[in-house]
């Protein structure tokens, strides 16, 4: 592997409004420089730093960081990272996704609707703490806005595959050198069986099954998973499974 690249699964567990989970940000680095890939729910920079720094990487070396999507999950120690980092850190994101992650229209999944609705769903004993997370959802500058096929020159080649449906800017990362896919939501791994997005999450459930073929199309040997981790070896033939039971 070409300038000693590496690459480190992170695992962040959180308990969010009484739901157990974890959750798995991916960190790649190289003689040079480290890239993050999604970064957690707002109030897990603490234990996002030290999973960064017990994967024998430097914080300071952390210059770029790709969002996979709009979710919360995703974004939500952006601000601390760009405070701790002076703002030395290059944010990228699908086109579709900068108005949302810019404030300059609301989050798909977080309408001041939804988030009544969702408030109202829930138990009065949480509600507090629910409101008070919501309210902490950021919004950010999006430093270098990416389109489908396009190759981002970090770590030996970052393909950005677009994969509409669970948010209008979702993409997947194809790591050239390693037949790997880090695929955000589009991908989750339930019972050790890779699986399609969560459809409860999923707003265009059409355009998601469409993404699944696309990613049919491509040699991954590996996929990392944000909800389940690491799938694979030979990941190719469980995805081009999925992609014909969704036809």
């Amino acid at each position: 592997m070409k300038h000693n690249l590496q690459l480190k699964v992170l695992k962040l567990d959180a308990n969010m409004l009484n739901a157990p989970m974890s959750i798995y940000p991916v960190l790649i680095w190289d003689d040079k420089e480290a890239t993050l890939i999604d970064t957690g729910f707002p109030g897990q920079f603490e234990q996002l730093r030290q999973s960064i720094e017990e994967a024998g990487a430097s914080w300071e070396k952390i210059k770029h960081i790709i969002i996979t999507h709009q979710d919360w999950d995703h974004i939500g120690t952006i601000p601390d990272i760009l405070t701790a980092r002076d703002g030395k850190v290059t944010i990228y994101a699908h086109i579709q996704e900068k108005p949302y992650l810019e404030g300059k229209i609301p989050y798909i999944k977080m309408t001041p609707e939804r988030i009544a609705s969702r408030l109202a769903s829930l138990p009065a004993t949480i509600r507090p703490q629910a409101a008070a997370l919501f309210a902490k959802i950021p919004t950010f500058q999006v430093n270098r806005t990416l389109q489908d096929r396009e190759t981002i020159p970090l770590h030996g080649g970052l393909e950005i595959i677009h994969t509409p449906g669970h948010t209008p800017g979702h993409i997947c990362i194809l790591v050239k050198s390693l037949s790997l896919l880090i695929a955000g939501d589009q991908l989750r791994i339930e019972k050790g069986t890779l699986v399609g997005p969560a459809p409860e999450f999923t707003p265009d459930m059409p355009a998601a099954l469409q993404s699944m073929k696309k990613l049919a199309d491509h040699p991954i040997d590996q996929v990392i998973c944000y909800h389940g981790g690491w799938f694979g070896p030979n990941a190719s033939c469980r995805i081009k499974e999925i992609a014909q039971e969704k036809r």
